[in-house]
């Protein structure tokens, strides 16, 4: 028989479990998914233009773009892939990687964009058997990874092309009004919480896990304080692991995650390609339209709907306007969340329940060895 201790973990476990299940459950899968296509549909009939329309083409020209598009989709979804592979050291396979990657996407699509998934992420990653302090290392690690892209890529686009990346509307810095100064306030935090990961991880964990529990002392944050102190605790033995690594993996590190997050981003290019004619093929624009939609995802990151569901659908059209018409904006929009937002609550509503039941599956067979083990 088991020990009480043994039996108490189990039941933590399976609670656990129990508790991650409920956050897949279907009306989290359904809201997002009502949401975003409730705003399109809206969009559509509040702005119905048939020449709009018709300024989408459909010939071998578009199938050999969408196809690309789909390429890009693949490429990311592989870079995001192998860098959780390269992270673990190869512990887990890479196709097993593979799939913990789109059950990473799933629980992102159905959290608040401002979330990301990220408590999802550590509990799928716990149950894989990679050591506690390895799971939360990647976890923040990866976090860190994310922000450095934007924190370097936002201020780079805009000495190139100056203040229209972040606005058809913005000529010069006299113009920019509010959407700009929701950019900055935005970047400020992006900036602020990826150098308080950066320090707890790399500089001084102690001190980090202090700076969060002062934090909490405030009345509206009291509440997370026993999750921040644990937060602490865990960032304390987590942060030796990546410490130790030398400069070329932190730089392949860094050029997986600028690669995938570069081939979400040229999806969208692709797309407009595919079905605008009279859009410029020039490369100065194609990497405006790119910088544009880095420029959105700043916004997107703080989302208080799941995936940015509503929110994306609306931003794509104001910040890509200056080249595809509106109505036309909207179906390319729906066209690109089905591929990097809807593909991926499809893959997780088909992976997961799987892999959930292979997890319980593989407890009680581990319970059941233990029991006859001591019965012996």
């Amino acid at each position: 028989m088991s020990t009480p201790e043994e039996d108490i973990d189990i039941e933590k476990e399976d609670e656990q479990t129990r508790s991650v299940m409920k956050s897949f459950k279907s009306s989290k899968i359904w809201l997002p998914i009502v949401i975003g296509l409730g705003v399109v549909v809206y969009k559509l009939f509040d702005h119905f233009d048939t020449s709009a329309l018709k300024s989408i083409t459909w010939s071998p020209h578009t199938a050999i773009w969408l196809f690309l598009a789909c390429g890009f989709l693949l490429i990311r979804h592989v870079a995001y892939t192998w860098r959780l592979y390269y992270l673990v050291d190869g512990i887990l396979s890479f196709w097993k990687c593979f799939k913990l990657i789109i059950i990473w996407e799933f629980s992102s699509a159905i959290s608040p964009t401002s979330l990301g998934g990220s408590a999802v992420s550590v509990f799928v990653l716990s149950q894989e058997k990679i050591g506690a302090s390895r799971t939360l290392a990647t976890i923040i690690y990866t976090v860190i990874l994310d922000s450095l892209f934007f924190l370097i890529s936002v201020p780079i686009l805009i000495f190139i092309f100056g203040v229209n990346v972040i606005h058809p509307s913005y000529t010069d810095w006299s113009s920019v009004s509010e959407v700009g100064y929701s950019l900055i306030f935005f970047y400020g935090l992006i900036l602020v919480y990826g150098l308080l990961f950066a320090y707890g991880m790399f500089i001084n964990p102690s001190q980090f896990k202090n700076i969060l529990v002062f934090f909490t002392r405030f009345p509206f944050l009291k509440r997370f304080r026993i999750k921040a102190i644990k937060l602490g605790d865990e960032m304390i033995l987590s942060a030796g692991e990546i410490v130790k690594r030398d400069w070329r993996f932190h730089l392949k590190s860094f050029g997986l995650t600028a690669a995938a997050w570069t081939c979400r981003f040229i999806i969208v290019n692709c797309l407009i390609i595919a079905l605008i004619d009279v859009v410029s093929y020039h490369p100065w624009d194609q990497l405006k339209i790119y910088g544009r939609q880095v420029v959105m995802f700043v916004f997107m990151m703080f989302s208080p709907t799941p995936g940015a569901a509503g929110f994306a659908e609306v931003f794509f059209g104001n910040f890509i306007g200056d080249y595809i018409p509106k109505g036309a904006a909207l179906i390319i929009a729906l066209i690109w969340r089905f591929l990097t937002y809807y593909l991926y609550l499809l893959a997780g509503v088909i992976i997961i329940p799987s892999w959930l039941t292979g997890l319980i599956r593989q407890r009680r067979a581990a319970r059941e060895v233990k029991n006859r083990s001591v019965d012996i």
